[in-house]
């Protein structure tokens, strides 16, 4: 890696081996590196370029080089898993892969082609004729009657009623079926019926139009009769027609003449015309209907078919569909021949077990300690309708969608099942073969115990794939120890960052094993540690054994009192009115009691005392940034000075028992804070309390808020409070 000026950092060169091991793990505290260089890899994997989003006009530099092939890592061999980013992952294309074995997919999807083809042709066809503005939507809401969502069975259902339609209908189909048009209709319902009832009164007594005992011969019949002999032939065959009081029909324009002239006066009865009056001055009323009204002017005898408006639409529908019946039943039958081979894949696909099935088992045996299950819901459908698959869930037994399922997580749960499309994408790259470099930050961050060490099983599961590499970025040391012990990292793959004025660099770990063995292992000097280093290690041990002491019991093991130890060990971390007496042989004396080691170096005068002795060691303490007992050092004389001075300085030098340093600073602040010239000096003791709190005895097992803040930090602290005095 060769980078600069990408998201802060200033330059950054490196090179990770992964011929030993094809995971690092890399510790890097907050502020040094870790989120920009996973922003910079992001970058290049969504085929951007990385930037400074400080200093824009620095002109960056990424060069991120396989040495195996001596060019750019490519964009999609790069994956960033970030530490939460809900609905980043699990796209259809990703989830789809996971589907069923290649050459069934490919077979299917092969046929389906075809289908989609032709039934996007057709739709163009319907389109003109209809002029909906969504045949497939429409026809859809029309006919939900269907039992299917298949646009080819609707079509199917369709075929005995599209072949007897007689209707012809041309009116633009959004200007009578409209969201408006129903409500104009279900306001103004009892006009509608009105004109309904009057119509069939008026056709009851027309000695044309007639109501019989087998049904009624309206307006809609003669049309129906006037649509089937149009083109003439019926009577160029030498057949004629006989109307009721008209005589002798011989051509279809006569038909249609006198049908026009029944009609004509159906619609002009006083009594109709008043009704449908009413309706077109509410329709005048509404402009959105303007279409609709004119529809209804050029045709009066539509009024009748509204009183039913779903058989309407359905006849509507029918209507367009004889216009392209051809096309309609070609499509058809192309559909039967296939349905059959889209029904044997299917069956196949569901008797098979998938990658989903894989991913959702693997998901609920790992991450126990959560509230829900997951179920594959939607597996047939994905197969035979090419849908997205869908992933359901059970919480406490009961189904929930995903939406309402997320209300109810906590944010630690929330994550868990971020993670769920996380394993998506990492198994379907196991499905592709995908060689892949993950980039993985701090992904078990604010998880429970329980889940972390599943999310480190998971890490460690997928290091063994051949082609899978892993850089491992984490500010959390304890997660970077976890890790490190449980993939097996070996001494060359585990690196801290370290950020100086110009540049970020990344060395080798400092500590490959726990720190406290090494340190007690080396209270004399040997070919690696000096004399100088035997002494850090004796200071840095005392905030640990003083926790062993804590830990254990107040009995008298082996002549010592446990307790007399601890409160000589306090007196080290607190300033007590013994503190500057207290010598190394005293400590020699605990320490051989506690970690069984009889005697410090040598060369070490143990006549000295243990405050001169820290003293001594802070003033000499290097840039060292993963220097772990220089860190500790530093901490302790910060406040065993800052007690020193706060003591001297307050009225109540009573003896205070327990948590010294903030007490002791309540009432240097309570005596002082309206004193000017102490203000200053309140800002430095506000920061003792903040960089140097009880991490350093109460949590130093771990260690790791110390570790976390940096060496320059603590050696400007104590400058500032050694002049204090």
């Amino acid at each position: 890696m060769k980078l600069e000026h990408c998201y802060g950092i200033k330059k950054l060169t490196h090179t990770f081996d992964f011929s030993k091991k094809k995971t690092i793990a890399l510790y890097s505290p907050n502020g040094v590196m870790k989120t920009s260089l996973s922003k910079t890899f992001m970058d290049i994997s969504n085929d951007d370029a990385p930037r400074d989003l400080v200093y824009k006009k620095n002109k960056p530099v990424f060069e991120i080089n396989d040495d195996s092939t001596k060019v750019q890592i490519e964009k999609e061999n790069i994956f960033v898993i970030e530490p939460y980013n809900d609905g980043r992952f699990g796209s259809e294309d990703r989830m789809v892969t996971l589907l069923v074995n290649k050459e069934l997919r490919d077979e299917y999807q092969g046929i389906y082609s075809e289908l989609e083809s032709n039934k996007a042709e057709f739709v163009k066809q319907l389109k003109n004729v209809s002029r909906s503005s969504d045949c497939e939507k429409e026809m859809f809401a029309t006919f939900s009657d269907v039992s299917s969502d298949n646009f080819f069975e609707i079509l199917k259902s369709a075929q005995t009623e599209v072949s007897q339609s007689e209707e012809e209908y041309n009116f633009k189909y959004n200007d009578v079926f409209d969201s408006k048009v129903k409500d104009f209709l279900k306001l103004h319902s009892d006009l509608l019926e009105d004109y309904v009832n009057k119509y069939g009164e008026i056709i009851a007594q027309n000695s044309f139009f007639k109501k019989t005992e087998k049904g009624t011969f309206g307006t809609s019949q003669a049309k129906d009769v006037i649509s089937s002999i149009k083109d003439d032939t019926f009577f160029s065959a030498g057949h004629s027609i006989v109307i009721d009081q008209r005589g002798k029909v011989s051509s279809s324009d006569e038909l249609t003449r006198i049908v026009d002239e029944e009609i004509d006066k159906i619609v002009s009865k006083p009594e109709l015309k008043a009704v449908f009056i009413k309706i077109d001055t509410a329709l005048a009323k509404n402009q959105k209907l303007s279409d609709f009204k004119k529809i209804l002017e050029e045709d009066n005898t539509l009024i009748a078919k509204l009183s039913d408006y779903e058989l309407f639409k359905k006849e509507a529908w029918f209507s367009y569909l004889k216009k392209v019946e051809s096309e309609m039943l070609a499509l058809v039958d192309l559909y039967d021949s296939k349905k059959l081979e889209l029904e044997r894949i299917s069956k196949q696909a569901q008797s098979e077990v998938t990658e989903w099935d894989h991913v959702v088992n693997d998901f609920n045996k790992r991450f126990i300690n959560l509230p829900f299950k997951l179920v594959m819901s939607n597996k047939h459908d994905v197969i035979l309708d090419s849908k997205t698959p869908a992933v359901g869930f059970k919480f406490e037994d009961e189904p929930m969608e995903r939406g309402d399922l997320l209300e109810v997580l906590s944010q630690g749960e929330r994550r868990a099942f971020y993670l769920l499309d996380i394993i998506f994408e990492i198994r379907s790259r196991q499905k592709r073969g995908q060689k892949t470099l993950f980039i993985i930050d701090d992904i078990a961050d604010s998880f429970d115990y329980k889940n972390k060490y599943a999310i480190v099983e998971y890490l460690s599961d997928i290091s063994k794939e051949d082609f899978f590499y892993q850089v491992i970025l984490t500010h959390n040391f304890d997660f970077y120890r976890t890790i490190s012990s449980r993939l097996d990292i070996c001494r060359e793959n585990k690196f801290h960052a370290i950020k100086t004025k110009d540049s970020v660099i990344i060395t080798k770990e400092v500590y490959q094993n726990n720190p406290f063995v090494t340190w007690k292992n080396n209270l004399s000097h040997n070919n690696d540690y000096s004399v100088e280093d035997a002494k850090k290690h004796i200071v840095a041990l005392i905030p640990f054994v003083r926790n062993l002491i804590e830990y254990g019991n107040d009995k008298e093991v082996n002549g010592y009192t446990i307790q007399k130890d601890f409160l000589l060990l306090t007196e080290l971390l607190h300033i007590k009115s013994d503190t500057k007496n207290i010598t190394l042989l005293s400590l020699q004396e605990i320490y051989r009691e506690y970690l069984g080691k009889d005697n410090f170096d040598a060369a070490i005068n143990l006549s000295d005392t243990v405050y001169q002795t820290i003293i001594d060691l802070a003033t000499s303490v290097q840039d060292d940034e993963y220097n772990l007992e220089n860190k500790i050092i530093l901490a302790i004389i910060i406040r065993l000075i800052a007690e020193e001075f706060m003591f001297s300085k307050v009225s109540d030098k009573a003896q205070i028992n327990r948590s010294q340093t903030g007490v002791l600073f309540g009432k240097y602040k309570l005596q002082f804070e309206n004193d000017s010239n102490e203000e200053s000096n309140i800002k430095i003791l506000e920061s003792v309390n903040i960089m140097t709190p009880e991490n350093i005895h109460i949590n130093s097992f771990m260690f790791e808020p110390i570790l976390d803040m940096g060496i320059a930090e603590l050696k400007s602290l104590y400058t500032e409070v050694t002049n204090l005095k």
